[in-house]
């Protein structure tokens, strides 16, 4: 029916001379979703010259006829919508592809993203009345953005078992590291999708203390062994009297000694100038010329006994009493002690004698 009457409305303005011009204006108006009216204008054409019931809404290229039957040309143009385009970081291979970007634009369209074979975007699933325009307008222009895993520099004390890093994304192992030292590290990742920012790890060896036992040695020995199968002590340099401070070094970076007790090497005198013997005084030369001084004993008995005395070879010296020593004095007592012994048992001898000499002169007087 709209044919038609399209058909004779053409077929009357052809045949109806009736001076029909148009309008030198030529308008344009950009799509709205709304009307678009020519104001006077009592009908309309599309661009095929096809009558149009009411007044036209979507793009494309319309004539507007006035009462007097004069007419101007007009269009309604797509709505230009600006799409700016970057990488999705989230995208993985295998998801669809229409995802692999992002599109943040003013509006709420509802379209998908495609891209011609040259690599251009397009929309698609969505009607002429937009024109959308993407920034960068080629895949190849659009920069790649990687997921940046970044983690702050850390310190740890050795503990024997594996320290543990994490990244606290899921699909990325964490860094497991033991011994003691600095690390610079940075986690394993795809690099299609992500980068990791190198960081510092630094472990402390564990510190270890240490009760040493006393070491010393006197001058000129060797040092005694000073080494342990985990950590070896230096001393200050020295071979003199002396204390001398140790250090103890680790044979393992795992862990340090730090001494809290005898923490010194002592080296002490020679053994013969420390271990000095007793000394006892000798008599000067003067004193051995000196005659002998015999014990304390009457005159009486010295001279009743003089020949035993002269027998009796056991010399008794008399030392001066703040030089005698402990075994000088020893001596001294013995020879006086043997000396009084026999001298009784001359005496008692003698007084056995004289008694018996007694007894026979009684027993001649009584004959």
């Amino acid at each position: 029916m709209k044919k038609l009457l399209g058909v004779l409305l053409a077929f009357f303005m052809c045949c109806v001379p009736i001076g029909i011009q148009a309008k030198e204006e030529v308008l344009s108006f950009e799509y709205t979703g709304q009307k678009i009216e020519v104001k006077g204008a009592i009908w309309y054409l599309n661009e095929d010259n096809e009558f149009i019931f009411g007044v036209p809404i979507d793009c494309g290229k319309y004539r507007a006829i006035y009462s007097d039957y004069s007419y101007v040309d007009y269009e309604i143009t797509p709505k230009v919508v600006h799409v700016n385009v970057r990488y999705n970081k989230d995208w993985r291979q295998g998801y669809q592809e229409e995802d692999r970007y992002l599109c943040e634009y003013d509006g709420d369209y509802e379209f998908k993203l495609d891209s011609y074979v040259n690599g251009d975007f397009k929309a698609i699933d969505y009607n002429d009345n937009y024109e959308f325009e993407f920034e960068p307008k080629n895949k190849k222009d659009v920069e790649i953005v990687k997921t940046t895993i970044t983690h702050p520099d850390v310190e740890y004390v050795y503990t024997g078992s594996d320290i543990v890093i994490d990244s606290k994304v899921d699909s990325i192992s964490p860094i497991l590291l033991k011994n003691a030292g600095e690390y610079i590290v940075s986690f394993s990742v795809d690099s299609n999708y992500y980068e990791s920012i190198p960081f510092k790890v630094t472990i402390l060896p564990k510190t270890v203390q240490l009760r040493l036992n006393k070491y010393q040695k006197y001058v000129g020995e060797k040092d005694p062994v000073l080494e342990t199968d985990d950590y070896i002590l230096t001393r200050e340099v020295g071979e003199g009297v002396g204390n001398y401070k140790f250090t103890a070094k680790s044979k393992s970076r795992n862990y340090k000694y730090e001494i809290i007790e005898n923490d010194m090497f002592t080296i002490l005198e020679n053994k013969t100038q420390q271990l000095k013997p007793e000394v006892t005084n000798q008599p000067s030369n003067d004193e051995k010329k000196e005659p002998l001084q015999s014990v304390n004993a009457s005159n009486k008995d010295k001279n009743k006994y003089a020949e035993a005395s002269d027998k009796n070879t056991n010399i008794i010296t008399e030392t001066k009493v703040d030089k005698e020593s402990t075994k000088t004095e020893t001596k001294v007592v013995t020879g006086v002690l043997n000396f009084t012994s026999m001298y009784y048992l001359m005496m008692v001898s003698c007084i056995a004698v004289i008694i018996y000499i007694l007894i026979i002169k009684e027993m001649l007087k009584v004959k």
